[in-house]
């Protein structure tokens, strides 16, 4: 029994929304999820970007501490008084030696300087509101003995009875016992002002706490810091800081169900957390929740950025749009087809009223018969490929409509035409067509088939030609830094990560040049921060003209800070790199100010190599980075090697 004309054409549209909703509706949840992944990937990395930074500032202050205060010889001074007053016996030397260190830690991130005893005990603690309560600043701090009996310190977060701080510790040993040690102090307000800076994107920072981490007698120390609690779970608490403009968890943040719903399944397994949700105007955020550690690797709870989530919204209303244009296109396709049934038109009478459709899209459209001959072709599609109409049709469609990356003859295959038995659809986004004059064309393609007597496929594709060289250009700025043009961070991990595979797996040898501008802040104060950018881009001009192998990788580390991979090059390599550098940016004549110690700008180069199985990129870069240091201890403008892991003062 044939069915009416009329429910035919809904059973045709009712197919063609099938057929487009799914797929759709499939990738419309793959690419939310990537893009939320994507954002837990970039706090992640603001997190690793913080600490490093932390790191690196902080090692240099106490270095500079350390070689001008003579810290270590008061902290070593013999005391034979009640066993109370060691604090208050060192007290005003430490006081006398240490201000300048401390506002440079207060200038640079917002850190403030604490120096404790042998025994762990406070002696003076630079930030007013924590030295009011010194001696509860100390009280109950888990593993402090631990730290301060190894010489390489801990940097993390630390929940006492005062509260949460972020904290970079560094002991300080005489001989062969410890004295007593220095750390930064970082409270969370300033932590998460830190992160906005470093985190891109982001709009706001926020630091919740399990409440099964707290101390039983935390938030009543002199730091002006208490802990309240969220809607968005019952043991979950945000640190709030006194007289501080740190984010604050905004109400419709805790009110979200999509992150509670989130939350609950996460928060059990310490998982990370990601969800859409829409902010007090309506606006789309993207708020990810990524699990932190406390300084001796217990789980305390989550660092959360809000994005806007504008970009992944746009890419919703663009797919909702092609979706509605595919729907129309195969819905209207079937309907003709139904039309050119009933009729009992010939090919000519189809091709006209295809035509009514196609040429309006803009977009290369054709149909195939069961034979794979084309039996109609488009106008925009003829001149895409540079045929005319007369040349297609009537033609093997396997001569015309193949990957030009594959056989360059007559390939068997046509593209997606087994839709024809699985009844699906066929889509590329990477699909390259030959020309008539032998040229490639970069399209998108769909092929969806068709059904009944005139079975067959049809095929839909766009140029994306324009879209591919966006995407390649995006890439390469992504991964340049903008001041001097050499590879950033994200080119210098991706780099050194490659380049460390491929020694471990030929044996060969990987070395790291890390270079400091030495006194960048005296000549930034100096002379302004417009000539500090330019001096940067000079000494980048250097570096790319002292470097000379194509293999070789510079890159801008951060700061003043540079980086060079060289692989294949042994120890006596690399320091014969990191020496020529180091004189051709001396004999650059960059003058520096009176008050520094060189008369022209210098560098600081420590090198770092490793072979074969013991090529890891994070060792390498901490090798280096602890030859830099080495390198200003000793004077500055010199080359060291890094052969000790981390830093050790």
């Amino acid at each position: 029994m044939r069915l009416p004309f009329w429910l035919q054409v809904v059973g045709v549209w009712v197919l063609a929304a099938a057929l487009v909703a799914l797929p759709l509706w499939l990738l419309h949840d793959r690419e939310t999820d990537a893009y939320l992944e994507r954002e837990r990937v970039e706090l992640q990395a603001a997190l690793r970007s913080t600490d490093a930074l932390l790191r690196t500032m902080t090692n240099q202050a106490f270095a500079d501490l350390l070689e001008r205060g003579q810290l270590r010889e008061i902290l070593s001074r013999p005391y034979d008084g009640p066993l109370g007053g060691v604090a208050d016996f060192h007290r005003d030397p430490v006081l006398a030696v240490g201000h300048q260190t401390h506002r440079s830690l207060r200038n640079c991130c917002g850190a403030s300087l604490h120096v404790v005893g042998a025994n762990g005990e406070s002696i003076v603690h630079f930030d007013a509101r924590l030295e009011q309560d010194r001696a509860d600043s100390v009280a109950a701090r888990p593993g402090i003995e631990r730290i301060l009996g190894n010489r390489m310190g801990a940097q993390g977060f630390e929940l006492d009875a005062v509260g949460l701080a972020y904290r970079r510790v560094l002991p300080i040993w005489d001989g062969d016992r410890p004295v007593g040690a220095v750390e930064a102090v970082l409270q969370p307000g300033d932590l998460t002002t830190l992160l906005r800076r470093i985190g891109g994107d982001a709009l706001l920072y926020h630091l919740l706490l399990r409440a099964d981490a707290l101390p039983e007698v935390a938030g009543g120390g002199g730091s002006g810091q208490w802990f309240q609690s969220t809607d968005l779970h019952p043991d979950l608490l945000e640190p709030v800081q006194a007289g501080r403009f740190a984010s604050r968890m905004p109400h419709w943040l805790e009110q979200s169900s999509a992150l509670r719903s989130a939350l609950r399944e996460s928060l059990p397994r310490n998982e990370p957390v990601t969800a859409l949700v829409r902010d007090a105007y309506g606006r789309h955020v993207a708020v990810v929740m990524a699990p932190v550690s406390d300084i001796s690797g217990n789980p305390i709870g989550y660092a959360a950025s809000e994005s806007n989530a504008a970009p992944i919204i746009a890419w919703r209303q663009q797919l909702a749009f092609s979706g509605g244009l595919v729907f129309l296109l195969v819905g209207a396709l079937g309907h003709v087809a139904l039309l050119m049934v009933r009729s009992r038109r010939g090919a000519s009478a189809l091709r006209e009223q295809i035509n009514a459709i196609t040429e309006s899209m803009g977009e290369g459209v054709y149909v195939l018969d069961a034979h794979g001959r084309v039996r109609y072709v488009n106008q925009a599609a003829s001149d895409l490929l540079g045929y005319h109409e007369n040349e297609i049709v009537g033609a093997r469609a396997n001569a015309l409509f193949h990957d030009s990356r594959g056989d360059q003859g007559r390939p068997a295959d046509i593209p997606g035409w087994d839709v024809t038995s699985t009844g699906g659809t066929y889509r590329s986004d990477n699909h390259q067509l030959q020309c008539r004059d032998g040229s490639s064309l970069p399209i998108s393609l769909t092929v969806a088939p068709l059904k009944g007597r005139e079975a067959g496929v049809v095929g839909v594709f766009h140029d994306i030609a324009d879209r591919a060289r966006e995407l390649s250009s995006l890439k390469e700025q992504v991964a340049r830094d903008p001041l001097t043009g050499l590879g950033n961070r994200r080119m210098l991990d991706t780099s050194l990560q490659r380049e460390s595979i491929r020694a471990r797996r030929s044996g060969e040898a990987l070395s790291l040049l890390m270079l400091d501008v030495d006194q960048f802040k005296v000549f930034n104060d100096t002379f302004g921060h417009p000539a500090g950018d330019e001096t940067l881009r000079r000494i980048a001009t250097v570096l790319e003209q002292s470097v000379i192998r194509s293999d070789d990788l510079i890159c801008r580390y951060g700061g003043e800070e540079f980086a060079v991979i060289l692989p294949h090059a042994g120890a006596e390599a690399a320091v014969i790199v990191a020496e020529r550098i180091r004189m051709s940016v001396e004999a650059a004549g960059i003058p520096q100010p009176p008050e520094a110690n060189s008369p022209v700008v210098t560098v600081s180069v420590g090198c770092a190599t490793a072979v074969g199985d013991a090529v890891e990129p994070a060792l390498l870069i901490a090798r280096a980075d602890a030859g830099v240091y080495r390198a200003k201890r000793l004077g500055r403008n010199r080359v060291e090697g890094g052969t000790e892991r981390g830093v050790s003062l």
